[in-house]
């Protein structure tokens, strides 16, 4: 059944003009006016938090994900929506039952929305690679001029909600499905905006994933690497903020749970576009930003370092006593200078061997010239 025709086509007029939506939605006023606004909490039934993906996204509220550009964003929520529409476990949830008390969840629907990837040439491809069982996913293609109509806080989305009945909803990026005349620094208006979203998931039981980017500031993470909006992650129930780490490793680290402890951060690589889990590890965010940060502060001196030792070297071998000594003289830390010459070293520039015996055995560092390549 095509979702998206057929809830437009019944309900359009009431859509776009309002007749059958007022009535509907006056009757539901006059039926909230009955009722008492204060309730006793005696009369309150407590319940437990249920999940999507446990520890990671709980049912019914709003999710944040969020990552800078390039780093797997969509390989990664394609990942998890193949995973939902079929049944199986995530990627990135434990499979020690120790770790996880994962059940076999019965396949499930999920829709997205995405500005930035069109259906027919990457996304459709990405999720059969995943795995998806492509009759439970649902989507509006970016020609269809109604897809810029749809907004958190619009009708047709509350509509297609309603039809559909999605486990799962995904929004790719944010700032597509923000209303014009609402800024994302605006606290007020934004909260306004996302509301609705809270009440979708309590009536229809529906996840949203918003997919949001991060910024690359130095000296930033956790909240403040969510770009643009605080109000963003202060709604959210769940943030998880992906990154690359060294040896084009992925990362998701659960940077916020409102409702228990954060699951743990997990590697990953992609391969042939798919997320693929590696391991479980101990750092966060912050972990891996200030890496990235100090081996960004760090490059400029190795460079120079590498330069010293280059021109230091040019006109043949020099015992790496006395290399040492030229550079500490030239005001290159110890640090920086074996970075360096690992650096040359791997790359193939440089060399080191041994000369003599016994009390006269010297190391010495050499420039290593490159041989011109042959013509093919």
């Amino acid at each position: 059944m095509n979702y998206w025709k057929d809830s437009l086509e019944k309900t359009g007029y009431a859509v776009f003009h309002g007749s059958r939506a007022d009535k509907e939605d006056t009757k539901k006023l006059n039926e909230k006016e009955k009722k008492p606004l204060l309730v006793s909490l005696s009369d309150v039934e407590e319940k437990e938090a249920e999940w999507l993906v446990w520890k990671y996204m709980p049912k019914g509220q709003i999710n944040i994900f969020a990552g800078d550009g390039g780093s797997g964003k969509t390989t990664s929520w394609c990942g998890l929506a193949a995973a939902v529409s079929n049944g199986t476990r995530v990627f990135f949830e434990a499979e020690n039952p120790n770790e996880n008390p994962f059940v076999e969840r019965e396949p499930q629907k999920v829709m997205f929305f995405s500005s930035e990837d069109s259906l027919e040439y990457t996304l459709k491809a990405r999720l059969r690679k995943a795995g998806a069982n492509l009759g439970n996913i649902y989507s509006a293609s970016l020609r269809d001029e109604r897809f810029s109509q749809i907004k958190f806080n619009s009708p047709i989305l509350k509509d297609l909600i309603k039809e559909v009945k999605p486990a799962l909803v995904i929004f790719d990026p944010i700032q597509a499905f923000i209303p014009p005349d609402i800024q994302m620094g605006q606290r007020n208006a934004m909260r306004n905006c996302l509301n609705p979203l809270i009440g979708l998931g309590e009536e229809y039981g529906t996840t949203f994933l918003i997919i949001v980017h991060t910024n690359k500031r130095q000296g930033v993470y956790g909240r403040n690497r969510i770009a643009d909006s605080a109000d963003v992650w202060d709604i959210a129930r769940s943030v998880l903020i992906t990154g690359t780490a060294k040896d084009n490793i992925r990362y998701l680290s659960h940077e916020k749970s409102n409702y228990g402890e954060p699951g743990r951060t997990a590697l990953y690589t992609i391969e042939d576009g798919i997320a693929v889990f590696k391991e479980y590890c101990d750092k966060h965010d912050a972990d891996f930003v200030k890496e990235r940060d100090m081996a960004t502060y760090q490059a400029p001196q190795r460079q120079n370092a590498e330069a010293f030792i280059t021109d230091f070297l040019k006109n043949g071998k020099k015992p790496t006593a006395e290399l040492d000594e030229a550079a500490k003289a030239a005001g290159i830390s110890s640090a920086t200078l074996s970075r360096a010459k690992t650096s040359l070293r791997e790359r193939g520039l440089m060399g080191m061997k041994s000369e003599g015996y016994g009390q006269n055995k010297a190391w010495y560092c050499y420039l290593i010239e490159r041989q011109p390549q042959r013509g093919v």
